[in-house]
């Protein structure tokens, strides 16, 4: 396997931001969220290699030697592989189709007030497409070695209990029967947790996506309410695991509910492209929690390099003073050209400079 095109950082390089222990990098991290656009790699769609152990590895490794990014991610359709591991169908496209998969309209797992005490929980390896995951984790961790810093995908409690029961029927229940929620939250957590323990066998550290807790769909009241407590409950069981750094990733403008999210107990927040970040900057400096911000995935898409450069360098800049500082994207669409994305890391290199 041939190296990145730009230097990496190490683990404890990455650990040392992540936990605000060092003086702000003049070089921020670099962490662009690359999922479905992995398969543009190597010239296959998302759907084949999310179900395919040997393809996503080296789809990761292929986005790994083009763009040299601090951290990788295994995941592609990274909302949907919990709930198909319990018995949700999950739409696929064949061909030269690169659309994402996604859970079939309708077709949910759990129904309201349903006794979830006994509800099955995954093997990881044996369930749905989490093996797919699992192996791929594995096989990366050997190639890119120990001091890496690799991620294994995972749904937030609140995205997972939508696609058990669906969302129209998830934020009514969040009214009508707000103790059950409670319980279909735990149960959510308790399937997570066995997909986590696979990836911590494989070598690999979380990263948990719950952008169906963005204050765009859910109340700060109903954040604080219903998913503050299983998030918390969750981070503390990954340190338990030995994970002590855990990215939460909401999308959205999550502004309303940024002192919220410090509390959660992971240690990686993301400011969106649509946040406030002189709001988040104040919110993060004071908890002493790492903060990622997100340039657009429009801007990635369709605009020069030299433009996105220049988008990027602005805010490289606005971070420069903040402890734990990270410069991220939004999702970045399949096919988007590598020198785009190359121009954000570029920019994040040049401030080491200037």
């Amino acid at each position: 396997m041939s190296r990145p095109p730009h230097p990496v950082a190490t683990r404890a390089e990455v650990e040392s931001v992540l936990r605000c222990e060092t003086p702000p990098r003049r070089s921020p991290l670099f962490l662009p969220a690359i999922y479905e656009h992995k398969a543009w790699f190597i010239g296959s769609t998302p759907s084949a290699i999310s179900r395919d152990a040997d393809l996503l590895t080296r789809a990761v490794l292929a986005e790994f030697e083009a763009i040299g990014p601090d951290a990788l991610a295994i995941g592609v359709d990274v909302y949907n592989l919990e709930a198909e591991a319990v018995g949700c169908k999950v739409t696929f496209y064949e061909g030269d189709d690169t659309s994402i998969p996604g859970i079939k309209p309708g077709n949910h797992v759990v129904q309201v007030g349903d006794d979830l005490t006994k509800a099955k929980l995954p093997n990881p390896l044996q369930d749905g497409r989490m093996p797919v995951n699992v192996e791929a984790a594995r096989r990366v961790r050997q190639a890119v070695g120990p001091d890496y810093w690799l991620r294994g995908a995972i749904s937030g409690p609140f995205s997972l209990a939508i696609g058990l029961v669906g969302a129209e029927t998830l934020f009514m229940a969040c009214v009508d029967q707000p103790e059950w929620v409670r319980d279909l939250l735990g149960y959510a957590c308790r399937i997570i947790k066995e997909f986590s323990k696979a990836y911590i066998d494989a070598g690999v550290e979380l990263i948990v996506f719950d952008s169906q807790a963005s204050p765009d769909l859910l109340s700060p009241r109903m954040y604080e309410e219903f998913v503050l407590p299983i998030t918390q409950d969750f981070a503390a069981w990954a340190a338990t695991q030995g994970v002590r750094d855990v990215p939460l990733i909401i999308g959205g403008n999550t502004t309303p509910t940024a002192a919220l999210l410090t509390r959660t107990g992971c240690n990686n927040l993301l400011c969106d492209f649509t946040g406030d970040f002189a709001a988040w900057a104040a919110v993060c400096r004071g908890a002493k929690k790492a903060l990622r911000r997100n340039l657009p995935h429009q801007l990635l898409k369709t605009s020069t390099p030299e433009q996105i450069y220049q988008a990027a360098a602005r805010e490289v800049a606005r971070g420069r003073d903040l402890p734990g500082y990270l410069m991220g994207t939004a999702v970045i669409p399949y096919g988007t050209p590598t020198e785009n994305v190359l121009a954000v890391k570029r920019a994040c290199l040049d401030a080491a400079t200037n």
